[in-house]
């Protein structure tokens, strides 16, 4: 039971943690992104990747909104696994991925100088199935090992 709580809690400020990103002004967002990209585009640029930092930016975000909803995809697959909601997993955990993606790209459209964008959505909904794509692979290999 403690487990359960445990995670349970884990996967619920993981979700504000991101509904708390989309209520950053543009600017702030801006500038978190921005820092990274400070950090590594030099390091990019140096090696001899081709890309422009402009194009650079817009990697970083989009890859920040895909990992985000790949560890909420993983939390929450682990939450419904331990809740026994087996029978439909998956498609909980996608739909429960879609929900919060549309959720989130909503509260950007009321945030200023933010926008809420459906290829976002789609974005984060690509990290949760990744997720859970991952996990099913991961089960199956593990499944065929036990009967080796």
């Amino acid at each position: 039971m403690k487990r359960r709580t445990v995670v349970l809690v884990l996967g619920i400020l993981w979700q504000i943690f991101i509904f708390t990103q989309s209520m950053l002004t543009g600017e702030i967002s801006s500038n978190q992104s921005g820092f990274i990209v400070d950090i590594l585009y030099p390091f990019v640029h140096n090696i001899g990747i081709p890309i422009d930092v402009d194009n650079f930016s817009l990697l970083i975000r989009k890859l920040a909104h895909f990992t985000e909803y790949a560890i909420l995809g993983l939390l929450w697959y682990y939450i419904y696994t331990l809740f026994n909601l087996n029978k439909f997993l998956p498609w909980i955990v996608v739909i429960h991925g879609v929900l919060a993606a549309t959720l989130d790209e909503t509260i950007q459209r009321f945030t200023p100088n933010r926008s809420g964008e459906l290829r976002d959505v789609l974005i984060d909904t690509l990290g949760v199935l990744t997720a859970v794509i991952l996990i099913l692979l991961i089960q199956k290999i593990r499944r065929k090992e036990v009967l080796i």
